[in-house]
């Protein structure tokens, strides 16, 4: 089963791919753009991705953190 996914130009793509890769039984992400799709793994390696992970963990060791509650995942999921 797949889910597709449209952003926009500003979307955070590393915080949302961090995202679901901690939901059970997702097992691939796989970003595309303009016909060119980049694996997982790519996006990992990228000097891109590094430079947000250790901004990422600047605001966490400077408290700038944000929690995310169950409320919060099922309007963004629009579970039911």
């Amino acid at each position: 089963m797949e889910i597709k996914i449209s952003l926009d130009e500003y979307a955070d793509v590393p915080f949302i791919k961090k995202l679901l890769s901690q939901i059970k039984g997702i097992t691939n992400i796989e970003v595309s753009e303009n016909d060119k799709t980049y694996s997982w793994e790519e996006i990992e390696n990228s000097e891109y991705f590094a430079k947000v992970m250790e901004q990422s963990e600047n605001d966490y060791k400077n408290g700038k953190t944000q929690e995310l509650t169950d409320d919060l995942l099922t309007e963004i999921f629009n579970k039911k």
